[in-house]
């Protein structure tokens, strides 16, 4: 597949993601990674926000912590916010990120704005959606 058409699919599944989130009466920032078969650097990254980039109120910027959720995903291969590992420079150690890899992709998503319980919850729905678009568009 093409890093375009895998590109557009990230796109789809985040407005997938956009419209769980507001389902769920919750708002802040959606992102996304992933990886292309036979790719050994180059991820393709997307952002979403959902209705707010920004939690004034409480001093967040979920652009940032959403991000960071995506990264430390990455570097551990795993759930972000895992106690067990040690932050790197840059992690926050949130949880609400999520990585898996599926028929060679390498996949991150993360959701922040909510509950740590429902940042996870949007991002697994995305990396679920991503796993099922990539298996269609085969």
């Amino acid at each position: 597949m093409t890093n375009e058409r895998l590109r557009e699919i990230l796109i789809n599944v985040l407005n997938e993601m956009r419209d769980k989130a507001l389902n769920m009466k919750i708002k802040g920032v959606a992102v996304a990674s992933v990886m292309n078969r036979d790719e050994s650097t180059d991820w393709i990254g997307e952002m979403k926000v959902v209705e707010t980039p920004f939690n004034f109120a409480e001093g967040w910027n979920l652009i940032a912590i959403a991000w960071s959720k995506c990264g430390e995903s990455i570097a551990t291969k795993a759930d972000s916010g895992n106690p067990d590992h040690r932050n790197l420079l840059g992690e926050l150690g949130f949880t609400g990120g999520t990585y898996e890899e599926h028929d060679g992709y390498k996949m991150a998503f993360a959701f922040s704005g909510a509950s740590s319980e429902d940042d996870y919850k949007v991002a697994k729905f995305g990396l679920e959606r991503l796993k099922l678009e990539l298996s269609e568009a085969e």
